[in-house]
């Protein structure tokens, strides 16, 4: 017999109340009393009403996509590639965001798990396998977007960041710069951390961090504010960003206080969405085919539900490409 509402709620030393609250209010509660309703909610398996209301009723067809940030434009094109794959297949399609909060996204992951989703494409923050490979173990098949420990039972859809780095370290030290910067925190997103280890390969060691509070815009102008404010012997003369709402951030930082782009600092940005090239000075960039690795992820997926006693398809790591632009080399001369 299915555990009950109840249940959980003796387990975990609360009220039935608390644990509807967990279910459908989670932000009234306190850390502590989610992760003992958590806790318990796991240890017996219990699965809301809901849930099982959907299942008896034969519901399905349905594929959640968890990402990161969800509000920045990368993250926009690797969801339509992600939908149109999966509508063409007459799957329905669930989003949801993990802000870069962990306790969001094992919420997420719990969520989807309730509502018994076919499937999970995530971009995840951490080492999420072992919690998909428990949901493998319950017929719920999955995708992450990004690094992933290997499993035989979770899929994976890479991108060579380490390799963007690299191209972006080797274009700058090609047109004469030596003091760069890397704008981004590679503490937080192991992605971050490649691209700037593929720098430190390829400009050397020379290379500063100028850490950025997030990855938007936002944080791109007070990075940029932050090197404006040394004196100019001092600031590098050039700057590669973990993404490109960071370099079209440090672009305005710079435009707004009187220096020179790329005269004075050059520029280098991650991703290649539309902003970059529709910047006041369009920029250079790393392309990640965002779209495209949605599309791969889907179809992983679905190549996993149409067979799911088969390990997961292998999917070829997507490759950068150098999309240079007037942020490192100027405008082109007039004919």
């Amino acid at each position: 017999m299915s555990a009950s509402v109840k249940d959980v709620a003796a387990l975990a030393g609360v009220s039935a109340s608390t644990v509807s609250n967990y279910l459908n209010h989670p932000h009234v509660l306190s850390p502590a009393t989610s992760e003992r309703v958590r806790a318990a909610i796991e240890r017996l398996g219990f699965v809301p009403n809901e849930s099982a209301r959907q299942l008896r009723a034969g519901a399905g067809k349905a594929i959640a996509l968890i990402l990161l940030d969800a509000w920045l434009p990368y993250f926009n094109e690797l969801s339509r590639g992600v939908e149109d794959v999966l509508r063409a297949g007459g799957w329905s399609l669930f989003f949801s965001n993990s802000a870069r909060d962990e306790s969001i996204q094992a919420r997420n992951l719990e969520m989807f798990e309730a509502h018994r989703v076919q499937g999970i494409v995530i971009y995840p923050l951490g080492d999420v396998v072992p919690a998909l490979e428990r949901l493998a173990d319950k017929g719920v098949r999955s995708v992450v977007v990004g690094p992933a420990t290997a499993s035989d039972r979770v899929g994976s859809v890479r991108f060579d960041d380490r390799a963007g780095g690299r191209l972006a370290g080797a274009h700058l030290r090609e047109i004469g710069r030596r003091r760069i910067a890397f704008l981004g925190d590679p503490g937080t997103v192991s992605q971050t951390a490649d691209r700037l280890a593929g720098l430190l390969e390829a400009a050397g060691p020379a290379v500063s961090t100028v850490r950025a509070g997030g990855l938007t815009i936002e944080a791109g102008i007070a990075a940029g504010q932050e090197i404006v404010a040394r004196a100019p012997r001092e600031r590098p003369d050039a700057v590669f960003a973990a993404n490109d709402m960071l370099a079209i951030g440090a672009l305005t930082a710079f435009l707004r206080a009187g220096v020179r782009v790329p005269e004075d600092i050059a520029i280098v940005g991650f991703d290649d969405v539309d902003q970059a090239h529709q910047a006041v000075v369009p920029l250079t960039t790393i392309r990640q085919p965002g779209y495209e690795i949605g599309a791969a992820a889907a179809r992983s997926l679905l190549e996993q539900l149409a067979n799911p006693a088969a390990p997961p398809p292998s999917v070829t790591p997507f490759a950068p490409a150098l999309v240079v632009r007037e942020s490192t080399v100027g405008p082109a001369p007039a004919l």
